[in-house]
């Protein structure tokens, strides 16, 4: 037990314990033995690593392989999953999957960058329409500029995407840019049809709610959540119907 909780502990564990509790009572052998133990478990875990990290380079030349012949033959390269960028070999560490292992995954990365990529246009569209940040900020202190929810909304997604999917600021910018080059005529219809893309049909000229509104939206929901899941647990609430009725109240 540890703090009230139980917790699992093996004979090697238990063993290596008691050399290390006569070690500090004074007895040399014991003490020989301790420091052999920590010296054998290093020595296991860094064997151990060392493996993970030639497997993991091994693995992330042959998804480089598999990626030019693809590209070699014609085939479609977004095939080839994981991505060999997206094998990260760490030295000392290991390795990691950071994207899509399969055609699912790599569906839904791609479906979030174009939410992300339309939330930046909308931005704009909402930049264009709404009054001036000067005379916002007077007659309204407390609501950002226009657009505001938008582009938090679109960098929030930006962020929780893989990195290889991932805009730098310098490309959200330049994607902004682009966007304020058009006539407002034109931002209003292709703004319309970015949303129909992603099967989020949307009326043309359509905003989000305000920025302050909807971040109070989100601070209730997650207080409602948090209670919800307390008394879950205590044992207080099981009913669906009471967790949706809770829910449609908030929203």
């Amino acid at each position: 037990m540890s703090d009230g909780a139980q917790q699992d502990v093996s004979i090697h564990q238990l063993v290596s314990r008691k050399l290390l509790q006569m070690a500090a009572n004074g007895s040399v052998h014991a003490l020989s033995n301790a420091i052999n133990e920590i010296n054998t478990a290093q020595s296991l875990k860094q064997q151990q690593i060392d493996e993970d990290v030639e497997f993991g380079q091994r693995y992330k030349d042959y998804q480089q392989r598999r990626l030019d012949q693809a590209i070699e033959n014609g085939e479609d390269p977004g095939k080839v999953l994981p991505h060999p960028d997206d094998v990260q070999v760490v030295l000392n560490k290991g390795y990691r999957i950071a994207g899509p292992v399969n055609e699912t995954e790599l569906k839904t990365v791609r479906e979030c960058c174009a939410l992300r990529d339309v939330l930046i246009q909308q931005s704009e569209l909402e930049d264009r329409n709404g009054e001036p940040a000067v005379v916002a900020l007077i007659e309204n202190p407390e609501e950002p500029f226009a657009g505001a929810l938008a582009i938090v909304m679109a960098h929030m997604i930006n962020n929780a995407l893989p990195e290889r999917f991932r805009k730098s600021d310098a490309d959200i910018a330049t994607e902004i840019f682009h966007h304020r080059k058009l006539t407002k005529r034109e931002l209003l219809k292709e703004t319309h049809r970015a949303w129909a893309s992603i099967h989020k049909p949307k009326p043309r000229g359509w905003t989000l709610p305000p920025y302050r509104q909807t971040l109070a939206r989100f601070e209730q929901c997650a207080s409602l959540f948090l209670g919800i899941a307390d008394q879950t647990q205590d044992g207080k609430r099981t009913s669906e119907k009471e967790f949706a009725a809770e829910i449609i109240k908030v929203l």
